[in-house]
């Protein structure tokens, strides 16, 4: 299989909603079926991708559903997932996720996917908030 393999691609771009999680994990299912990828980094891909996708979901819009693309590459080393969203900017500071008081109901979203990643991104331009995710294979 070579990476351009389309077997190794998907994307979806849907306007936010309550089955939007439900498409999320749709998507990545049908991604491991078609391809064979190691456990950990399917559950770690999975949970990462469902916590910033609830992020997008709630607070993006402001109460209102936002236009939301994913694309997910299968690479030789790793999965690669990018969210792009036309919703509010995001309030986050990356380089200090840090999980709350075990007391809280909330917040814990950023720093699990930071722990379950090798790369978590945002940036925020013209067309949006971008969020790129990135599982290595190996580890």
């Amino acid at each position: 299989m070579t990476p351009s393999d389309p077997d190794r691609h998907r994307v979806l771009k849907i306007t936010t909603g309550p089955e939007t999680l439900d498409d999320i994990h749709e998507l990545l299912d049908d991604l491991w079926a078609a391809c064979d990828v190691p456990e950990l980094a399917r559950i770690h891909t999975d949970l990462a991708a469902g916590e910033i996708g609830a992020n997008i979901i709630e607070h993006a819009g402001g109460g209102n559903p936002v236009q939301l693309r994913m694309e997910v590459q299968l690479q030789p080393d790793g999965i690669h997932i990018t969210f792009t969203d036309d919703g509010l900017p995001a309030q986050v500071d990356l380089t200090h996720t840090a999980m709350p008081d075990e007391m809280a109901e909330r917040g814990r979203g950023l720093s699990i996917a930071s722990r379950v990643l090798d790369e978590l991104c945002y940036r925020r331009d013209s067309r949006g908030n971008h969020w790129t995710l990135f599982r290595r294979l190996d580890r």
